[in-house]
């Protein structure tokens, strides 16, 4: 199982797909968005952000985050899942420096 951490948390109850964002550290080497989306038939379910272009005329989406083993993609959703960070009481999020390198 890969070593995961949780790092923060943010809801958006008003926004009508993205309903949570969460940052995980990962390997404790990388930080990666994971969203909770509402699919139109109500459900719910956590992916990965994506970033969308028109290309050719129609709007494709690419994901911001790919992960070479399918293990490694089950081990975050059933971290997810189980909301440990809730579990412990009240999560405190990691302070992040304006520094910061941003890829985007």
């Amino acid at each position: 199982m890969a070593n995961i951490k949780f790092v923060s948390h943010e809801e958006f109850p008003e926004d009508q797909y993205t309903k949570e964002l969460v940052y995980l550290l990962i390997d404790d080497k990388y930080r990666v968005a994971y969203v909770r989306k509402s699919a139109k038939n109500g459900g719910q379910f956590w992916g990965v952000p994506s970033v969308s272009v028109t290309k050719d005329g129609v709007k494709t989406y690419f994901e911001c985050f790919l992960q070479d083993s399918s293990f490694l993609e089950k081990d975050i959703k059933r971290f997810l899942d189980e909301r440990s960070w809730e579990k412990k009481g009240a999560y405190k999020p990691a302070a992040v420096s304006g520094d910061e390198e941003i890829p985007f």
